[in-house]
């Protein structure tokens, strides 16, 4: 609103220059001593100037918003009036009505439109030169046409700067959607996993109850149930953190995952080397999400063994390894299937690379990702 509002108060404020520009050439042309009178020649020459003037005040209060057809009708007959006034008058004052028209001819009318109104008045300008009405008309003709040079170069920037504004808005368009969904992928993450397992928990303590089973079996499902919710939180907590920061910092991130899946069924072990450093949010998500996946299928494929989590600064990129030993009974799937595969969705839309598999008798998963940032690596 404020914006029409100012474009509206521009295009007005330029009506009344070309309007005081009007009525500075007809008086220059009528009143001004000297100047061609409307008697004798002089009657061409206001019949000429009632058509430029005419033209002029339709061409400028229909302007470039206005009908399109109309407009370059307008902007025809102003000029080539115009043109005419010159062969009768070839005064500076008079070339205004052709001059202005054809750079807004550049500036507004399709490139056929415009060339045909700055052609034409050329054509007429020319043809009075080689008629000897006056040296003059062959600068008018030439400046006439760089005029027109100048309001298509204008048209020519405009159009440029309109489609690189509506290629920035595509692209802000389309980081916001996926955001949007990055933040979408989050909350499924977060919730589906939480709620779907308190859920089930919570059932089945009922269903042992209702049974009449002792309450020990219920009371191990409500203790699973509400260590679900403690995890869950932890994990609403690390999304909003990266969504709302931006930046994080990954170390601290994983330490406190770690803490929090401490005492389940294994012992995990956490190491950081280099120089830590900020991260952006949604690599930081990416690998947190990697270590969490990773701690969750050790817990269940092989409890009972040593896990151990390594964070690595380096120049250029960012690693994490999670290692746990695995039982001889353990599946060569351990750690794989639709957690493995949404480990490497997760690292392949941040540009980072994954990487599992069992070395010397352990499961090992490595993400890595670069930074745009260069990170002192320490000892």
């Amino acid at each position: 609103m404020v914006s029409e509002a100012v474009a509206g108060s521009r295009l007005w404020s330029q009506r009344s220059v070309l309007c005081a520009g009007l009525a500075l050439m007809v008086w220059s042309m009528t009143a001004r001593p000297g100047g061609a009178g409307l008697h004798g020649r002089g009657l061409q020459i206001s019949l000429a100037l009632t058509a430029a003037s005419v033209g002029w005040l339709a061409w400028l209060l229909v302007g470039p918003q206005g009908d399109a057809s109309l407009f370059r009708v307008l902007s025809a007959v102003t000029a080539f009036s115009g043109s005419a006034l010159l062969l009768l008058h070839p005064a500076l004052a008079v070339f205004w009505f052709t001059f202005w028209p054809c750079v807004s001819a550049g500036a507004h009318l399709p490139e056929r439109a415009g060339a045909a109104v700055t052609g034409g008045s050329v054509v007429i300008l020319a043809a009075g030169y080689l008629d000897h009405r006056g040296t003059v008309l062959a600068g008018f003709a030439a400046v006439t046409l760089i005029g027109y040079v100048l309001g298509r170069n204008r048209k020519l920037h405009i159009d440029a700067a309109r489609g690189a504004t509506l290629a920035a808005d595509e692209r802000e368009r389309a980081a916001m959607l996926a955001e949007r969904a990055r933040i979408a992928r989050e909350l499924h993450d977060v919730l589906a996993h939480s709620l779907t397992g308190v859920s089930l928990q919570i059932e089945s303590a009922a269903a042992a109850l209702e049974a009449g089973e002792d309450t020990g079996r219920a009371l191990e499902h409500l203790s699973r149930a509400g260590q679900l919710v403690r995890t869950g939180r932890q994990e609403a907590v690390a999304a909003v953190r990266t969504l709302r920061e931006g930046e994080v910092a990954l170390h601290t991130m994983i330490e406190e995952l770690i803490d929090t899946h401490r005492g389940r069924a294994y012992a995990a072990r956490f190491s950081v080397a280099g120089t830590p450093g900020p991260l952006d949010g949604a690599a930081a998500l990416a690998l947190y999400r990697v270590v969490q996946e990773a701690l969750t299928n050790a817990a269940r494929h092989a409890p009972g063994k040593d896990v151990r989590v390594d964070l690595a600064y380096a120049e250029g990129e960012i690693a994490v390894r999670v290692g746990n030993a695995t039982s001889p009974a353990a599946s060569g799937a351990a750690g794989g299937g639709h957690g493995l595969l949404g480990m490497g969705e997760r690292m392949a839309a941040v540009g980072g690379t994954l990487t599992a598999g069992r070395i010397d008798g352990r499961w090992r998963v490595e993400a890595r990702v670069p930074v745009r940032a260069t990170v002192r690596a320490g000892a």
